[in-house]
């Protein structure tokens, strides 16, 4: 039996987790077509799970398509990739359940065409938008990184800190169009996720001036307004000999002088020395990115079936 991971801890519901695994695996081969999977109680036993936890599993995986429980023969992977044709199929089958559901709740033909109307204008505004994810160990570098990579033009950028992606990746391969990461840290991720495709192996870079600013402190403590234990690591690599940096959450209660985030708003108030880092793509990543995502777009273009929800 393949492996699942559970984390009780996350924001994400148990059954949620269970559901995108199993279905990971069955729609990248891991699970093949007719495979049978436990019974509800076997499953609930290995995981250590209600039954009720797992019924609703099953369930949820039931609707997607991906399995099938029948009373006497027991639940098997149904989930079979079709070609074009069946895709057409399977188009007009939605399309028939949803117009009979929406007449069912008493709406006329005329109303039906209006919500479709105003639901593909929604997905035309979407339909080149790309979805960036940048999974770095210097969460607080976001606000410099957004402004970056904004200019490309209608993107979403999320910045996520690679300690939290361990317990559950799935949802960063599922949300995003396109995954940027460190050479080392796009190599745990192609580990982790079902598409490792999505991962964009990038370099990042520190403003030089920034770095001579740092490398020139001369007392013997600095404030590093930050959150995480990575960005105290990169100012702290900076620092000459004998200068030692002290996190603060607060710059009203830091040293004379404080390293900051770029963009970090909480410096505002602080009247000693103040020295931004700045922690962006170089520029010939963002060159190769800006191919990679006019490449997406084209293929949207071509493929409407490609665009996200």
């Amino acid at each position: 039996m393949l492996q699942y991971q559970i984390n009780p801890e996350s924001d994400v519901p148990i059954y949620r987790q269970l559901v995108d695994q199993i279905s990971a695996q069955i729609r990248s081969g891991a699970l093949k077509t007719g495979a049978q999977l436990p019974t509800v109680r076997e499953m609930a036993e290995r995981l250590h799970l209600s039954c009720g936890t797992i019924k609703h599993v099953y369930d949820t995986l039931q609707e997607m398509g991906d399995i099938e429980m029948t009373r006497r023969r027991g639940t098997f992977v149904k989930y079979v990739r079709r070609d074009t044709d069946s895709r057409k199929k399977q188009a007009m089958y939605a399309i028939d359940h949803m117009i009979r559901k929406l007449s069912d709740l008493n709406f006329s033909p005329a109303e039906i065409q209006i919500f479709l109307n105003l639901k593909m204008r929604e997905w035309g505004l979407k339909w080149s938008g790309i979805r960036i994810a940048v999974v770095t160990d210097y969460p607080e570098a976001a606000g410099a990184l957004n402004r970056q990579l904004s200019q490309i033009g209608n993107v979403q950028v999320n910045v996520y800190p690679i300690s939290q992606l361990h317990d559950y990746p799935y949802h960063l391969d599922e949300q995003n169009d396109v995954i940027l990461a460190s050479v080392r840290d796009a190599q745990r991720l192609s580990m982790l996720l079902p598409n490792a495709d999505k991962v964009i192996r990038v370099a990042f870079h520190t403003d030089p001036e920034c770095v001579t600013q740092i490398a020139a402190c001369s007392c013997k403590e600095v404030g590093v307004l930050c959150e995480s234990d990575g960005f105290l690591r990169l100012v702290r690599s900076y620092l000459p000999q004998g200068c030692t940096p002290c996190r603060v959450d607060d710059p009203a209660q830091a040293p004379e002088t404080v390293v900051y985030a770029e963009g970090d708003g909480r410096i505002d108030g602080f009247s000693g020395q103040r020295i931004p880092l700045s922690y962006q793509l170089d520029e010939g990543s963002m060159l190769y990115l800006e191919e990679r995502i006019s490449k997406i777009r084209d293929e949207r273009q071509q493929w409407p079936g490609a665009l996200r929800t």
